[in-house]
């Protein structure tokens, strides 16, 4: 059998037009699916945020609306490693179009098999990456640095759990702690094209106009930290050569889509 999968889609109870589209979109598929209402501040438990230590880290304080997606997503991901019901869970944030005739439910036996515990969707930007082989038509590739965003990921319920053993204080954004594969020992794999896009929409978590804001000794502090975190991840990259071999030599082979396989991802 297929390892089961729960979409969560994170929402504003009041974004309204927003949960309109994704209904319309979700709303006739046989995808379990919900809504998770987004949080509006640091509500997770257990989860810590310290923002007169955050710059030493980051370089800059977190906004709120940042520290509240923080918030949601550790969330999401808390409740679907204590609730046992699914082996994966499915991300979605609310100003996406999801590809509903995308084979989930396969694909996510594909990443079962292979190992692969963290899957980009989606990412906001062009990063590096290596090939490792094909789901039909699709390449699977292995990110080195991160694509950042968080509008869609799958993870397996070990990796929510790893992510939220590394993730208990908040010392980022969301999505650059989740691609810091050196930290999380998850490295970031993906698919491409995704299977995803993001809605041209205006952003409900603005970025402050100045993206540093440490000075003197701080400023030393954070600048030192960004050289320890570069060396590790060269290192870890280093590394994960070898599991990326091993993956190459499983022959993903490139397959086009038929009829047959439309159809049986249709009437699922």
């Amino acid at each position: 059998m297929n390892p089961s999968v729960k979409v969560v889609v994170l929402s504003l109870q009041t974004a309204a037009e927003r949960r309109s589209q994704m209904t319309a979109m979700l709303g006739n598929t046989s995808l379990d699916w919900q809504y998770f209402d987004a949080h509006t501040s640091l509500m997770c438990p257990g989860l810590h945020c310290d923002n007169a230590e955050l710059p030493r880290h980051f370089g800059r304080k977190l906004s709120p609306p940042e520290i509240a997606v923080c918030s949601s997503h550790a969330a999401i991901l808390s409740d679907f490693v204590d609730s046992n019901q699914a082996d994966y869970i499915l991300v979605l944030e609310d100003d996406v179009i999801f590809d509903t005739d995308f084979p989930l439910d396969r694909f996510c036996a594909f990443c079962a098999s292979n190992g692969l515990e963290y899957v980009r969707l989606f990412g906001k930007h062009y990063a590096k990456a290596v090939h490792l082989g094909f789901f039909y038509e699709r390449s699977i590739v292995r990110f080195t640095t991160s694509p950042a965003g968080t509008q869609a990921y799958l993870m397996s319920r070990m990796a929510a759990r790893r992510f939220l053993e590394s993730y208990r204080s908040i010392r980022a954004t969301i999505d650059l702690a989740m691609d810091s594969f050196w930290i999380t020992r998850l490295p970031i794999y993906s698919i491409f094209p995704y299977p995803v896009i993001e809605r041209f929409s205006p952003t409900s978590i603005p970025m402050p106009a100045d993206t540093v804001e440490v000075r003197g000794l701080d400023r030393l502090v954070w600048q030192g930290a960004r050289v320890i975190n570069k060396a590790r991840k060269i290192r870890t990259n280093a590394r994960l050569r070898k599991s990326d071999e091993s993956l190459r030599q499983r022959h993903w082979q490139f397959r086009q889509i038929g009829r047959t396989d439309l159809e049986n991802c249709r009437d699922r």
